[in-house]
């Protein structure tokens, strides 16, 4: 049983003649009444009665008929669901991301996304940045946006988004109210900072730099609490509970809003963070992908993440 069988024969049945059927599907009339006969023949059963120049279902061909546009309309639907895909209308998409990115970084770019493609279901899972990378080898989500380099011969990187890593602390913590003429806070040197206690919230490897920095100049800080939740660690910081080195874009609204202050440090070298977007080598992006990869590109280079 072909589909060109079942589109003849709901025609037909419709327009109640052969050739009518064959004008709205552009095939000659011998090539319908072809197709029905064949039908006919699979089926086992007479589908029409003819009754001069029109035609009229059969008992059987009327049982038969509204399984036969079921079908029709449920390849028809999935047709149009490959057509979205294809054309970047709909579809699926999966991307994975560190907690912090999701809740800073990638939710302007999705909420945009949704916007432009309100029929492409979206699945958004987070993790550390060594799950959110298996996941992508595993094939659970199509984009994965971990810390970066991600070195791994089956990956291959479409993206990346730096940012400085800064000391914080919080609004009346003893480091902050120490201030300049201008009002300015006075700048910390780093053997000082060996003396504070430390809230742990890590960042790659730039983290371990920053602390051999200190502990080259005078000893290693005090880490009184590492925790692995970003906003967790900014709400103990704001308690004066200790300080933390964190992301700016991490921090962007606090210090917006003085309830967290930078730190400045004497002989500061910079701590860039690297964020990268990563996609499997050997797959092919999907139109959703390529359009959430140029949205989020685009937001980098208009320089909305701070």
């Amino acid at each position: 049983m072909e589909i060109g069988q079942l589109r003849a024969f709901v025609m037909a049945a419709r327009e109640k003649s052969f050739t009518h059927a064959a004008e709205l599907l552009a095939v000659t009339q011998p090539s319908v009444t072809a197709r029905i006969q064949i039908l006919e023949e699979e089926l086992k059963l007479q589908l029409f009665l003819r009754k001069g120049r029109t035609i009229e279902l059969t008992d059987g061909g009327k049982a038969f008929l509204p399984y036969a546009e079921r079908t029709l309309s449920v390849l028809d639907e999935g047709i149009e669901a490959v057509r979205s895909v294809r054309e970047g209308t709909g579809g699926r998409l999966a991307i994975g991301a560190i907690q912090t990115i999701c809740l800073f970084l990638i939710a302007p770019v999705l909420d945009e996304f949704h916007r432009q493609n309100p029929q492409v279901e979206i699945f958004l899972r987070s993790g550390q940045s060594v799950d959110i990378v298996q996941m992508l080898l595993d094939d659970v989500v199509h984009l994965a946006l971990a810390l970066g380099p991600v070195i791994h011969p089956q990956i291959r990187t479409l993206d990346t988004f730096h940012d400085e890593l800064i000391v914080i602390a919080g609004a009346q913590h003893p480091l902050t109210q120490r201030r300049t003429k201008t009002g300015k806070i006075r700048p910390v040197k780093m053997a000082e900072l060996a003396n504070e206690e430390f809230i742990v919230a890590r960042w790659g490897s730039s983290f371990d730099v920053f602390m051999n920095r200190i502990s080259d100049i005078n000893r290693r800080p005090r880490m009184s609490m590492e925790i692995s939740i970003t906003e967790t660690a900014k709400a103990m910081v704001k308690m004066n509970s200790g300080i933390s080195l964190l992301p700016r874009f991490a921090v962007t609204n606090e210090l917006q809003s003085g309830s967290l202050l930078e730190l400045p440090v004497d002989d500061w070298e910079p701590l860039v963070l690297e964020v990268g977007m990563y996609h499997r080598r050997d797959r092919e992006l999907t139109a959703p992908a390529q359009h959430f990869l140029e949205l989020w590109s685009s937001s980098i280079q208009a320089g909305i993440f701070g």
